[in-house]
């Protein structure tokens, strides 16, 4: 047991050295200590025991700033994750990820952290704002969220600037660093654009092979950690079973949920084993809605059993498979809870995540902005969050909001969940905040094995397509609406242009402003969410009528509006997908894709 400090608990220097043995090992959290005292009750102490207090302060920067010093002048070479080739065969995971199973996060750990380290924030713009760097140095603030429609990522530079500004001020604070997340599932929900770009969950599904999950999940997470991103919120553990989800759909590996179940669990192996955590999402699970919570609060009316055997299957794969994080949804589920949506239930993620399913790791919210969760004031989601069992508050904007949310927690939140919560946070903080950046980092064997995944994903389905051997193609392609906030990766039309001339040259016609190319060659029409958008189907449905061929470059079900029609799938528009579509409908490839879903 470690010495004591004031009030007989354990000195901080033991956990300055775990920050220094973290970065030199791959085990997984400290073993067990004593516990955490509450933030509540520091605050009740009288004048001597802050004298006190202020004492063993200065003791534990001294002990930080040696650690941290440590920390920066021993990191020895580049660690296993920094590979710059790719391994065709399974990614297993690391002994960190396999200890992570074996001990739980919730054990007692030492922490001085206070309640800031349950928030984490989003803000705008290329540089972290002065205040939230200030709220990081100063405890309360525990985490940083990134988007690329707020204009946090522009270029690795810059990302590698901002990233390596927050971690300073978490060291001027002798705090260790703060884990900084992204949403990185590939196709349309893609925020870190300059690296390799996989397609979609659907996509990688459709190849048949879960192997295909793991090692786009291990490539992923090279390229964030390379720039100090450490968590990835995915994978998508949805089933989708309603093919008028208009949020989840290609985001999901399919329908079928024992094939989804394979895939993230593939998906989490692949990511924790390189070192990113993984955030299988979105729990207990968003497939079976036709509403998107961005906008308002779904309700899934099914029964436990049907939960039990479907939505529930790939989060038990998932955490079976060493997941550290897990995100809620802001859906009501009435066989658990008839009353408060899943981000705020106790039944769901106490009773049901912790003591039936019995995962302990982090468990986050998604974000606070949705309209799913505006109903209720946002200091009430926090406070009855944590209550019910949440360990990391997503308060992804409003400065304000951000900085008095660890106030809510210390005011209103009970002690005893307080300390629990902070076990968790100051566990999974330790394993995640990292410092180091690969200043050369190659991504193009990442892209090569993103186009390989692409390629073994495109599906035909329907009747057989005619032969284009020797014609003129005409190509008429839909631009893309946004169907969802959470989508912002848009690939223009003029990628497939591009990649179609490669392989025809000037046997091509192609026109993107919803006129009919000029010539009488093979008409092939590509939809972008057709099935959402009433407007373009009925324009699809009048292109073909004369026949043709229909490329589905998003939803897989616009193939459904015209079922008499050849169609070819892609699950996506990113780079690699397109790519790959431009070689089948060349001929120089053949569609080797399964469809993971049941066409309406």
């Amino acid at each position: 047991m470690a010495a004591a400090g004031p009030r007989g608990r354990p000195r901080v220097a033991g956990v300055a050295r775990r920050w220094v043995q973290r970065e030199r090992s791959s085990r997984g959290p400290p073993r067990a200590l004593p516990g955490v005292a509450s933030t509540r009750d520091a605050r009740h102490r009288g004048a001597g025991e802050r004298h006190s207090r202020r004492a063993w302060r200065l003791h534990r920067r001294s002990a930080q700033r040696e650690a941290h010093r440590a920390d920066r002048s021993e990191c020895g070479p580049d660690p296993a994750h920094h590979s710059r080739e790719i391994d065709t065969h399974t990614a297993r995971p690391s002994a960190r990820a396999d200890h992570a199973r074996a001990v739980s996060p919730a054990a007692e750990v030492v922490t001085e952290l206070g309640t800031g380290a349950l928030v984490w924030a989003g803000f705008d713009g290329e540089q972290v704002p002065g205040p939230i760097l200030d709220a990081i140095r100063a405890g309360k603030i525990g985490g940083l969220l990134l988007f690329a429609f707020r204009g946090n990522i522009r270029s690795k530079d810059q990302v590698r600037a901002m990233v390596r500004e927050a971690q300073e001020a978490a060291v001027r604070g002798d705090l260790p660093p703060v884990p900084i997340a992204v949403d990185q599932e590939g196709g349309t929900v893609v925020r870190v654009g300059y690296r390799a770009v996989f397609p979609s969950a659907m996509a990688i599904g459709a190849t048949g092979d879960p192997r295909n999950a793991e090692r786009a999940a291990r490539a992923v997470a090279e390229g964030l950690l390379a720039d100090g991103i450490t968590v990835n919120h995915a994978p998508v553990c949805d089933v989708n079973v309603e093919p008028r989800n208009p949020v989840i759909g290609t985001r999901s590996f399919g329908d079928d949920a024992e094939r989804v179940a394979q895939f993230t669990a593939a998906w989490v192996r692949g990511s924790e084993g390189a070192g990113v955590a993984s955030t299988p999402k979105h729990f207990p699970g968003h497939g079976d809605t036709s509403l998107d919570s961005h906008f308002t609060r779904p309700d899934v009316t099914v029964d436990r059993a049907t939960l039990e055997r479907r939505e529930l299957l790939p989060f038990r794969s998932a955490f079976a498979a060493g997941a550290t994080t897990t995100m809620s949804a802001h859906i009501r589920y009435t066989a658990l809870d008839s009353e408060a949506p899943a981000t705020i239930s106790r039944p769901i993620l106490t009773d049901l995540l912790r003591r039936e399913l019995r995962f302990d790791g982090l468990s986050m919210t998604d974000s606070l902005d949705m309209s799913g969760i505006a109903d209720i004031s946002i200091e009430d989601v926090v406070v009855t969050g944590l209550e019910a069992g949440v360990d990391a508050m997503m308060v992804t904007s409003g400065l304000d909001r951000q900085l008095a949310a660890s106030e809510w927690i210390a005011d209103r939140v009970r002690p005893e969940r307080t300390r629990e919560a902070l076990r968790r946070a100051t566990w999974f903080r330790e394993r995640f905040g990292r410092t180091a950046l690969d200043a050369d980092f190659d991504d193009e064997p990442r892209r090569d094995l993103a186009l390989q995944i692409a390629e073994a994903s495109i599906t035909q389905v329907g009747p057989p397509r005619p032969r284009l051997d020797g014609t003129t193609l005409r190509v008429l392609y839909f631009e893309p609406t946004q169907a969802s906030p959470v989508e912002e990766l848009s690939t223009p039309a003029s990628t497939l242009e591009a990649a179609l001339r490669r392989h025809l040259g000037d046997r091509v016609t192609f026109s993107s402003n919803g006129h009919l190319p000029r010539g009488s060659g093979p008409l092939v029409v590509c939809s972008t969410n057709a099935w959402f958008q009433p407007e373009q189907a009925s324009r699809v449905k009048e292109a073909l009528a004369g026949g043709g061929v229909l490329c589905a470059v998003r939803s897989p079900y616009d193939a459904a509006l015209v079922p008499n029609v050849p169609a070819l799938l892609t699950y996506g528009d990113v780079p690699a997908s397109l790519e790959a579509l431009a070689a089948v409908l060349a001929g120089k490839r053949q569609a080797e894709g399964r469809l993971p879903v049941q066409l309406p």
